[in-house]
């Protein structure tokens, strides 16, 4: 039958993390004739992370249900996400972090949510913490949207005015997946490598998505639990997480800039645009208009088709934008 599902398993050193994960994916509720397949990437991993995965899924993976492992040796989230993407099945796919429990439908809904739209980009649902620590430390609520959880996008639907939705369990196409990230334009965030905890590339790939026109949806039947030890909640592993999420978020802001402006000028002229605006820069700076200089700078650059730099973030950008 025809695979409609690649659930991707990017691991490093997963061995004690994967058996819960497959646990419960091996008790989705598919419908009748609905084949699917798991995929487990093994990034770069020092310990028993494919041997446990294959000995799980022959212990207990429901009858049908292929399982891969695939080996990629550069160390890196997208790294292993890209080579999951290469080596799927389908073109519905389910990034699924070693750490994240996907309820019995998770599934199904992602290949419902996919076929809703021929826009559709992304999608997810809610997630949730469990932990094995005695408690949450109190600081946990403060910062507990920095942990990829307990984020609510409101009532299911388009959410692509929100910019994201996460990585734990993100469902998109394929073909998108790969055209988004081609070795054209590299990613500027490539996620955690095991030993650095950047992170972001999740939230690149949805800004990506909107500035080529695809949308983002939000389902509140799928749910996963993001299971979160204990030695990720001390105060050394949170600092060394915003320190991540702080580097990642200087990329972030130039893509909302962008996006701002993509906007706010995509249903106008581009020619017209593009000749006005000098002009408005000018008046900018003569105080004669209420215009703000940075948006008109920045309206300018975006709109010239030719490059004026390159290797900048701002320059990637653009060099995205336009598919070059």
């Amino acid at each position: 039958m025809e695979i409609k599902v690649s659930v991707i398993i990017c691991c490093y050193n997963s061995a004690a993390r994967l058996p819960q994960t497959l646990r419960h994916l091996a008790e989705q509720q598919a419908p009748p004739g609905f084949a699917w397949e798991i995929m487990v990437i093994n990034n770069a991993s020092t310990d028993n992370t494919a041997q446990t995965a294959e000995q799980c899924w022959a212990d207990f993976g429901p009858a049908g249900t292929p399982l891969r492992v695939i080996d990629e040796p550069v160390a890196g989230q997208m790294h292993a996400r890209k080579r999951g993407a290469l080596e799927a099945r389908s073109e519905c796919l389910v990034f699924c972090d070693d750490d994240n429990w996907l309820n019995e439908v998770y599934v199904a809904l992602a290949w419902e949510m996919m076929q809703g739209d021929p826009l559709f980009g992304a999608g997810g649902g809610m997630n949730v913490p469990v932990t094995d620590a005695p408690a949450y430390p109190e600081w946990f609520e403060e910062y507990k949207d920095k942990y990829a959880i307990s984020i609510r996008f409101g009532p299911s639907g388009d959410v692509s005015q929100r910019g994201l939705v996460l990585g734990a369990g993100l469902v998109t196409r394929r073909s998108l997946f790969l055209a988004v990230n081609d070795e054209k334009y590299p990613s500027l965030l490539n996620g955690r490598d095991g030993q650095h905890l950047s992170t972001g590339d999740d939230f690149e790939y949805c800004k990506r998505l909107l500035l080529w026109g695809y949308k983002l949806y939000y389902d509140e039947r799928m749910q996963l639990q993001h299971f979160i030890p204990a030695q990720r909640l001390t105060l050394p592993y949170r600092e060394k997480l915003m320190a991540g999420i702080d580097e990642a978020g200087r990329v972030l802001d130039e893509y909302d800039l962008a996006i701002r402006l993509h906007r706010k000028n995509k249903t106008k002229n581009r020619w017209r645009l593009l000749l006005l605006a000098p002009f408005r820069i000018l008046l900018c700076r003569m105080g004669l208009t209420d215009r703000v200089l940075g948006d008109e700078r920045l309206t300018l650059y975006y709109l010239w088709p030719q490059h004026t730099e390159s290797g900048t973030t701002r320059a990637r950008i653009k060099k995205f934008i336009y598919r070059q």
